[in-house]
């Protein structure tokens, strides 16, 4: 069984792995994120939402995401909707555009990753890769 300090060190190791992981892919594929882009993702993964719930989710202030939402608009990536709950208030919702775009730039990192994982791993390399990931859902 492993020491506290080992596992700190475990969880250290996987912490700088997976962010240089995310930033190679996003500046290797060119889909950097952004502010947009992770509003964008937001509403993909939570249908519709306030700008208030946006904000809180986003950790910014209420201003700061109308703004996001303002810009997002005008290049006609989300569509304000009444909610379903209360006919008074408005939510965001991605708009077809916009679902594509996600869609596209994430077929584009997955397809990168492919690329890394045949040119650069070998089979015992990929079963391992596959029990390192069964190992990640569970921290899920």
């Amino acid at each position: 069984m492993s020491t506290e300090n080992e596992t700190q060190q475990l969880a250290e190791e996987l912490r700088k792995m997976v962010s240089h992981l995310v930033r190679n892919v996003r500046v290797s594929t060119a889909t950097v994120r952004t502010s947009q882009y992770e509003t964008l993702d937001l509403l993909d993964s939570h249908d519709a939402l306030s700008i208030a719930d946006l904000a809180r989710l986003r950790g910014v202030k209420h201003q700061s995401m109308r703004l996001v939402i303002n810009e997002l608009e005008a290049q006609d990536l989300v569509l304000r909707q009444k909610s379903a709950q209360d006919a008074r208030a408005q939510v965001i919702v991605l708009s077809d555009q916009a679902r594509a775009a996600l869609a596209a730039a994430r077929q584009q990192r997955a397809d990168w990753l492919a690329a890394r994982i045949n040119e650069t791993l070998d089979q015992q390399d990929r079963d391992d890769l596959q029990k390192g990931l069964a190992a990640l859902r569970k921290l899920l």
